[in-house]
């Protein structure tokens, strides 16, 4: 491993627009979770305080990682990325033998280590960042290197991605984890969308899409057995039942739903009483933040995290736009399709617009490992607009 030598620095010029941004979600996350504790389970407590230390701590990270140099942190990414996959092997092991310490089986899924006194640690969590990180230097590489712009470059840069994406995708799938292994598709599809590669790729992988998609929906309320019997009675297929028929499964699979809807349509404009247990709904802090904001500020108060969300969004493609490193550039659209497909997939299935998974609304939703997460591709994004700072003269571009 080669570090380069961080004797000679460039001056660092603050973005105070982006980190304004970053500010008041900061802030709306502290409220929302401060409202969600009347809806926690007993026993759950500090989770405010707890925020603040993941934010400040992570403020930190972004600050060792732009001094250690984002040139030396792609070159530790290879090492990261097979630490992380011990990690999650540990994970597995533990599902058939119990005998790893400090994993701890939550929600029917081991994904987590738990230190006492430290707090969890959730591999899957960073290795979606790792995956974007590399991802992004091989594309860059390759297309450095490529001799033709045909369907078979195309091709050898897919399996370039594959090989590194796939092993970790099946662990964290066997996890079992749902949320996480979308997050990180869509993630690399939105870089390789925009790596270069032939339109016929995406024409076809939109269509492919659509067309997988209708004939679920065709096949699950035309012929259910048929369902059952490609996929099985899972978890996975029970929470299409809650999402598309809802009020069947009102008692079961649809209750999640059933009761966001509830929270967001009884609020009205400003909402019920701040704090006022009009609706209860599991993991409120969590995968149900944006139902917590909508029952206690309303339609006002969505439509603030929903801009809020968009402005971040805008400012991430601003960024990105006016950079001339290309690397770091398809880091920046890997990030916006993580963050982007998390932002839609929250609010869309607190809304009944998309079914319910484990996917958390960023910078906003409680946790240390996703939070802390957000910050390495952050550090890169600090870099690259002090740089266009630098070369444009202002902190707007």
């Amino acid at each position: 491993m080669r570090l380069a030598s961080n004797l000679v620095q460039q001056k660092f010029n603050m973005d105070w627009v982006l980190l304004g941004i970053l500010g008041c979600l900061f802030s709306v996350s502290l409220l929302s979770i401060y409202m969600a504790t009347p809806l926690l389970s007993a026993g759950i407590s500090g989770l405010v305080n707890r925020q603040i230390v993941w934010y400040v701590t992570g403020a930190m990270l972004v600050g060792v990682l732009l001094n250690f140099g984002i040139n030396n942190l792609y070159g530790m990414l290879p090492y990261i990325y097979w630490f992380l996959m011990f990690m999650l092997s540990l994970l597995i092991i533990d599902r058939f033998t119990n005998m790893v310490p400090f994993v701890r089986e939550i929600n029917n899924a081991r994904a987590w280590f738990v230190f006492p006194g430290i707090g969890n640690f959730q591999p899957s969590e960073f290795m979606k960042i790792v995956l974007i990180l590399r991802s992004a230097e091989i594309i860059s590489t390759h297309n450095q290197t490529k001799l033709s712009n045909s369907y078979a470059e195309d091709f050898s840069l897919f399996m370039k991605i594959f090989k590194v994406a796939i092993p970790p995708l099946i662990l964290i799938i066997l996890q079992p984890d749902t949320g996480i292994p979308l997050i990180i598709i869509f993630s690399l599809v939105a870089m390789v969308f925009v790596s270069g590669i032939k339109k016929a790729w995406i024409y076809v992988s939109v269509l492919g899409f659509a067309a997988i998609f209708i004939g679920f929906l065709f096949i699950f309320f035309t012929n259910q057995q048929l369902l059952v019997k490609l996929f099985g009675d899972s978890l996975r297929i029970s929470r299409f039942y809650g999402w598309l028929e809802p009020e069947k499964y009102v008692r079961s699979w649809g209750n999640q739903l059933y009761q966001g809807l509830l929270a967001l349509g009884s609020a009205g404009l400003t909402g019920h009483p701040l704090k006022e247990v009009v609706v209860s709904f599991a993991e409120p802090q969590n995968d149900f933040i944006f139902a917590v904001i909508g029952q206690n500020f309303g339609f006002i108060g969505t439509t603030l995290v929903v801009t809020l969300s968009g402005i971040l969004d805008l400012k991430f493609l601003s960024i990105a736009y006016n950079s001339d490193n290309q690397r770091d550039k398809l880091m920046v659209a890997g990030v916006l399709g993580m963050i982007v497909f998390q932002q839609v997939e929250n609010m869309g299935m607190i809304t009944g617009l998309l079914p319910i998974t484990g996917i958390t609304l960023p910078f906003i939703s409680y946790g240390g490992s996703s939070l802390w997460s957000y910050m390495i591709p952050l550090a890169v994004i600090f870099k690259m607009s002090s740089d266009n700072i630098q070369k444009n003269g202002a902190f707007f571009k």
